[in-house]
């Protein structure tokens, strides 16, 4: 079965592009609700929040700062609760990739690759940055392209954090307070070559 994993593109989206595709997710999280058991959000809580949102673009526009400070905490709340329900699901054990790409997120089919020999990352420290927010120092090898993360919850299946450029300002967001979690890096080459994952280093996110 090929790899893949799900996009967290979607934070990147304008306005009305997250708020379309916020709806479809939403959508298609209850149609196919019995393949997405146990979400930490659920698809009428998304939908509400997505609602929410929604109207804020609608009632936002022209009417001053403090519609539009509304508008840009509903984004923030809704992109936090659509990035838990996308580690959650790229955490499933067994899901095709035809079952992933029901649930409405996008899904990225990277394939086989192979392992480069060079230097796994180094994790140096993990902190709290935020609620839900975790920071992340790490030494990287030469020549990489970009760095993706993983976290893990005790025993479960590890799922990915997030892929960033570089070293500087890595925060992994949308995790839940109170929670344990190992956090691994590796590193990305060209021609979707990558490292092994770093030693997992554990924190408790506030």
């Amino acid at each position: 079965m090929p790899l893949f994993r799900i996009s967290l593109g979607f934070a990147n989206k304008d306005d009305p592009g997250l708020d379309d595709f916020a709806s479809n997710v939403a959508a298609k999280l209850g149609t196919n609700g019995a393949l997405f058991t146990g979400l930490p959000v659920s698809a009428v809580n998304l939908g509400l929040a997505q609602a929410a949102f929604h109207t804020s673009l609608a009632t936002g526009k022209g009417t001053g700062k403090a519609a539009t400070a509304d508008k840009a905490a509903k984004r923030a709340t809704l992109l936090g609760l659509l990035r838990q329900d996308a580690l959650f699901i790229q955490g499933i054990v067994g899901l095709t990739v035809a079952n992933a790409q029901l649930s409405g997120f996008d899904v990225i089919v990277a394939g086989p690759h192979a392992l480069v020999p060079v230097d796994m990352p180094v994790i140096q420290s993990v902190f709290n940055v935020a609620s839900t927010k975790l920071g992340v120092k790490v030494t990287a090898p030469k020549g990489y392209n970009s760095l993706e993360f993983r976290v893990t919850v005790g025993s479960g299946a590890p799922v990915l954090a997030g892929s960033f450029p570089s070293t500087r300002g890595i925060v992994l967001e949308g995790l839940t307070p109170g929670t344990l979690y190992a956090v691994q890096c590796r590193a990305v080459f060209s021609g979707k070559r990558y490292s092994e994952w770093s030693d997992p280093v554990s924190h408790m996110c506030t």
